[in-house]
């Protein structure tokens, strides 16, 4: 199975990613559906999902660096898996300090470091956003591609006409930050926008509203309405429904496929065919 790849740095990264939030017991839904992944997601159940991913065509999996995670990553690697590895810095919680950390997480080498979102949207509401400048270049001497995550799209916005040096960024369909669990069509339609208006490969996450959205119209939406140059990284949890990973790769290839042969506006002059919703047909942005 195919699936189209977007570029981060020299990385060549599958437009649907798997996401590690299952795997670390991160359900946005309820402390049992929470507790019942810690209980599912084993180190063998782990590597067997990686696996399956691979096998469907997702080369990319973007998971917390945490210690659970990057000591099953390193066994899956160690068994011949080859599934490249974007890690999301931790909770501030969870590090004394984070620029020591940084270089425990370059040990099992990501191909990219993206500084956690809700830690970001914590930095900005206190003023204290440009104490990442010091983060984000300590990443890239890592030799890691460097990126910031947020849930709140005028903090993507503001980073990028600020200059950050980030490679990609990671934004939240749904501001998890500031309505918890409520995932609000209006959140989607101002992500969205955001991403559209910044013209840097950016990762959309909660795509399926941690499983409240149906998956198939959900894939359909973030596909019409992010960029070409733009990936989806989405948690899947075979616990239920084994063939998840296989049926959303198969969904999203042939939504790409469909939406690449569809005539919805002219190709712009990078070759690559305009969102039906962020870009007018002449290529400049709307919103």
């Amino acid at each position: 199975m195919k699936i189209p790849t977007i570029s981060i740095t020299s990385h060549n990264i599958t437009r649907l990613i798997i996401g590690g939030n299952p795997y670390s017991g991160i359900s946005h839904q309820s402390a049992a559906a929470s507790k019942a992944m810690e209980d599912y997601y084993t180190t063998n159940q782990i590597m067997a999902d990686l696996a399956q991913a691979e096998q469907n065509g997702i080369n990319t999996v973007l998971a917390r660096a945490d210690k659970h995670i990057m000591r099953t990553l390193n066994e899956y690697w160690n068994a011949g898996g080859t599934i490249q590895w974007i890690a999301q810095t931790p909770k501030s919680t969870e590090y004394s300090d984070l620029n020591e950390y940084l270089k425990i997480i370059a040990r099992y080498k990501p191909i990219a470091i993206y500084h956690h979102g809700g830690t970001t949207d914590q930095l900005y509401a206190e003023g204290k956003l440009n104490s990442l400048c010091d983060t984000l270049k300590r990443v890239r001497d890592l030799g890691c591609a460097v990126g910031i995550g947020t849930h709140d799209p005028q903090i993507l916005k503001y980073c990028y006409t600020e200059g950050y040096d980030v490679d990609f960024y990671v934004c939240a369909l749904y501001n998890h930050t500031r309505h918890r669990e409520l995932y609000l069509p209006d959140d989607r339609d101002a992500a969205v926008a955001a991403i559209q208006a910044v013209p840097m490969p950016i990762i959309a996450i909660k795509v399926l509203a941690a499983g409240r959205n149906e998956p198939r119209a959900a894939f359909q939406f973030a596909l019409e309405n992010i960029k070409p140059i733009d990936a989806m990284a989405v948690g899947m949890s075979t616990q239920f429904q084994p063939d998840q990973i296989c049926q959303n790769a198969l969904t999203v290839a042939k939504l790409i496929r469909e939406l690449e042969n569809e005539p919805n506006c002219r190709t712009g002059s990078d070759g690559h065919t305009r969102s039906r919703r962020g870009l007018r047909c002449d290529g400049t942005r709307g919103g």
